[in-house]
C-alpha cells in the first residue's frame, strides 16, 4: 500500500498536479516506541525516497506520435468505429491511437496509459452514459486533464456521442464536439468532425511548442443568444469586412477542450467593446445576463471599454438596468442599422472616436466594491442579531437520558431522510463542500470546526484529500452547498469556483448554491470575481466595530465552538484575528441556517430567503441568481 501511495503521488506531481508535499501519517498505539511493523514501513519509505529523490519532473514537451487518442467504452464500439472511419476518410494521413487500454488494477498510477496519451496531439473522449459508468474511462478522462496541465496546451477534446441525462458539472464546463446523430441524419456529425479536424495539424514541431494564448485580447466581443445566431453572424461578417478586427465570436473561439465559462469571462475582460444583441431570448439566458453584467460594470468603471446594446426584437418587462445604457433600435432595419453600428465601432477602435448616436456617453461611474459593501452592510444589520438569537436557541441543552436518546433518533431519521434527496449525480453525499487553496486553508479549517461544533450532524467533504483533484471535484458535485474562498485563487481553486458557479446558475438542478467568502479585498482582475456578492467579507469594518463595542460592554461574542476552533488552530501553529473569527462565526450560522432551509424547501429555487434586495441602481449580477432590481414595462431604445 505504501509503495502504491508514494509512486502514485510522485507520478501525479510529475503529471502537473500542483502538490508540494504529501504527508503520510502512521498511527501507532505507542508513538514513543516504534514497533517492528513501524520500522518495516519506515525502511520501505526510505528505499522509496532514495528511488525518487533524484527524479525531477520532465520539463521538455513530449514528442508527438499520434494526432488523436480515442478514449471510449467498449459498449460504444460501433459508434466509435463509425467516427474513426469518418475522421480517416476526411484526413487520410491522420494518425489515431484507438487501441482499448485496460486499467492496471495493481497500480494506482496508470503509467502505460499516460505515456501514450502525452504523445498524442488531442485526446478524444467519447462521452456517453456507458462512458460515465466505466471506471477506466473516467480514469482516462482524468489523465487527459493531467496532460492539459503538463503540456500547457489544450489536449482534451470531448466528443458527445450519446445524450447523457446528467453530465457531471466539471465535464459540462469543457467545450465538446457534438457528434450525436439527430433524426437519423449524421450531417451534423460530419460537419462538426470536419471543423474539429481543422484544429489538427501534422506539423508536430509546432505542436510540441504550442502554448495556448490565454492572454489573447479582442477588439469586439459579440454577446448574443444562440436563438439569434443568424443576426450575430451578420454582425461578425460586417465587422470583419470593415477591418481585420480581433473578434470574439463564441463558435470560432470556444474550441474543443476549452473551459468555456472561464474563457467567456476572461475574454470580456480583455475586450475593448461589446455588442449585445438584446432580445427576449437574450434576457432568458443566464449566461447572456452574466456577460451583460460584466460589460455594463466595465462600461461605467473603465474609460477605455464601451458597451453597445442593439435592440433586435420587441420586449416588455425587462430589468431597468438594461436601460442604463441606451440601446440602438435595430428592430425595423437590422442589416442597415448593423452597418451603421459596425462603422461606429470601427472608428472607435481605429481612431478612438465615439459616435454619440451609437455610444452611450456620460460621466456616471459604478464602483462594484462600494455597491457590494452596502449590500453586506444591509445584510449584517438585518441579520446579525437574528443569527445570534437563533444560535442561542440551538445551543445544546443538557437533557435526561431519555430525551437525549429521542433527540438522537430524530437526528438519525432526519439524516436518513436527507440522504434520499437527489442531486446532480444521485444522492447528495455532503451538506457542505469546501473549496479553498493553501492561502485560505486555516480559514477553511476554522470555519469547518465552528460549523461542526454547532451542528455535529453536518456532513462535509473537509477531510477529503485535495490532492485527488478528480475525487475532490466529484465531492463538490455532490455537495448541497459549496463554500468557496475568493481570495488568492490558484489554478485548481479557479476550476472549483467555476464548477460552483455553473451549479449555482442551475446547470444541473434547481437549488444548488455557492456561498462565497472574501478574506481580503478582491484585485482589479478578473472582473467577475468582483461581481459575486458575499454575505461575509472579513475585511469589512463592522466586524472590528462590533468587537470594540462588545469589549466596552463586556459582551461575550464567541461561543464554545469558536473557542474550540481557535484552540485547534493554535495547536497547528497558526491563528487568525478576532475580526475574522467573528466574520467566519456569522458565516457558520448563516450556512447552517441556509442548509436547513434548503432541506425543508426542496422544491424552491429561493435558497436565500433572508437576503436583502440590492439597490435599484445596482447593475450587478449574482452569478446564476439575478439581483437587477425591479423590471420596467417597456424598452426605451435610444
Amino acid at each position: 500500500m505504501l509503495k502504491s501511495i508514494v509512486n502514485a503521488a510522485v507520478n501525479w506531481i510529475n503529471a502537473g498536479l500542483p502538490m508540494i508535499c504529501l504527508k503520510i501519517v502512521v498511527y501507532s498505539c505507542n508513538p514513543q516506541q516504534m514497533s517492528h511493523e513501524d520500522e518495516e514501513i519506515l525502511d520501505q519509505f526510505n528505499k522509496l525516497k532514495v528511488k525518487w529523490e533524484d527524479v525531477r519532473p520532465k520539463t521538455e514537451q513530449p514528442k508527438i506520435v499520434y494526432d488523436l487518442y480515442l478514449s471510449y467504452s467498449n459498449s460504444d464500439m460501433q459508434k466509435v468505429k463509425e467516427i474513426e472511419h469518418l475522421l480517416k476518410k476526411e484526413k487520410t494521413d491522420i494518425k489515431i491511437f484507438s487501441e482499448h487500454q485496460e486499467l492496471n488494477k495493481e497500480q494506482a498510477w496508470q503509467t502505460e496509459m499516460f505515456d501514450v496519451m502525452v504523445t498524442c496531439a488531442r485526446i478524444v473522449t467519447m462521452l456517453s452514459p456507458q462512458y460515465l459508468e466505466s471506471r477506466e474511462c473516467l480514469e482516462q478522462y482524468n489523465l487527459a486533464m493531467c496532460c492539459d496541465r503538463q503540456t500547457s496546451r489544450s489536449v482534451l477534446a470531448p466528443f458527445y456521442i450519446e445524450t447523457i441525462p446528467s453530465l457531471p458539472s466539471y465535464m459540462c464546463l469543457v467545450q465538446y464536439v457534438d457528434v450525436r446523430i439527430r433524426e437519423g441524419s449524421n450531417e451534423k456529425m460530419l460537419q462538426n468532425c470536419k471543423s474539429f479536424l481543422q484544429l489538427i495539424t501534422i506539423d508536430y514541431t509546432k505542436i510540441d511548442n504550442q502554448v495556448e494564448d490565454k492572454d489573447k485580447e479582442y477588439d469586439v466581443f459579440i454577446s448574443y443568444s444562440h436563438e439569434n445566431s443568424e443576426k450575430a453572424m451578420i454582425v461578425l461578417k460586417t465587422l470583419s469586412t470593415l477591418n481585420s478586427h480581433r473578434i470574439f465570436y463564441d463558435r470560432n473561439e470556444l474550441k474543443a477542450g476549452t473551459l468555456w465559462q472561464e474563457k467567456l469571462y476572461e475574454s470580456i475582460d480583455k475586450s475593448t467593446c461589446m455588442v449585445a444583441l438584446l432580445s427576449p431570448e437574450y434576457l432568458q439566458s443566464a449566461v447572456c445576463q452574466e456577460e451583460y453584467s460584466l460589460a455594463i460594470t466595465k462600461h461605467f468603471q473603465e474609460g477605455d471599454f464601451r458597451l453597445v446594446p442593439m435592440c433586435i426584437s420587441n420586449m416588455e418587462g425587462i430589468p431597468q438596468s438594461y436601460s442604463k445604457v441606451h440601446a440602438v433600435d435595430a428592430r425595423q432595419d437590422f442589416e442597415g442599422t448593423c452597418l451603421v453600428v459596425c462603422n461606429a465601432i470601427n472608428s472607435f477602435i481605429s481612431m478612438g472616436f465615439m459616435n454619440p448616436d451609437i455610444f452611450h456617453i456620460d460621466q456616471t461611474t459604478i464602483d462594484p466594491d462600494e455597491i457590494l459593501f452596502k449590500y453586506r452592510e444591509q445584510y449584517y444589520q438585518a441579520n446579525y442579531e437574528k443569527l445570534i438569537e437563533t444560535r442561542e436557541k440551538l445551543k445544546t441543552i443538557t437533557t435526561s437520558a431519555t430525551e437525549s436518546k429521542q433527540e438522537n433518533q430524530r437526528n438519525e431519521q432526519q439524516l436518513e431522510s436527507y440522504h434520499t434527496d437527489t442531486g446532480p449525480n444521485g444522492n447528495y453525499q455532503y451538506d457542505v463542500g469546501f473549496s479553498y487553496g493553501e492561502a485560505n486553508k486555516k480559514y477553511a479549517h476554522f470555519l469547518h470546526h465552528v460549523i461542526e461544533g454547532r451542528w455535529p450532524e453536518v456532513v462535509t467533504n473537509f477531510s477529503l484529500n485535495k490532492n485527488d483533484a478528480a475525487g475532490f471535484m466529484e465531492s463538490l458535485e455532490k455537495s448541497r452547498m459549496i463554500i468557496t474562498f475568493l481570495s488568492s485563487l490558484k489554478f485548481l481553486e479557479v476550476e472549483e469556483l467555476h464548477l460552483a458557479l455553473f451549479r449555482h446558475r442551475g446547470g444541473t438542478t434547481g437549488h444548488e448554491v455557492i456561498y462565497p467568502i472574501q478574506v481580503v479585498p478582491p484585485s482589479m482582475r478578473p472582473t467577475y470575481l468582483k461581481l459575486i456578492p458575499c454575505n461575509v467579507a472579513c475585511y469589512d469594518l463592522h466586524w472590528k466595530d462590533t468587537i470594540v463595542k462588545a469589549q466596552k460592554s463586556g459582551q461575550t461574542l464567541f461561543d464554545q465552538a469558536v473557542l474550540d476552533a481557535s484552540t485547534d488552530l493554535i495547536a497547528t501553529g497558526t491563528g487568525i484575528s478576532s475580526e475574522i473569527k467573528l466574520a467566519l462565526s456569522m458565516a457558520a450560522d448563516d450556512i447552517i441556517s441556509l442548509i436547513k432551509h434548503s432541506r425543508r424547501q426542496q422544491s424552491t429555487n429561493n435558497i436565500y430567503p433572508r437576503r436583502p434586495t440590492l439597490q435599484e441602481s445596482s447593475t450587478l449580477c449574482v452569478f446564476g441568481k439575478l439581483s437587477f432590481g425591479s423590471c420596467g414595462h417597456c424598452y426605451n431604445a435610444g
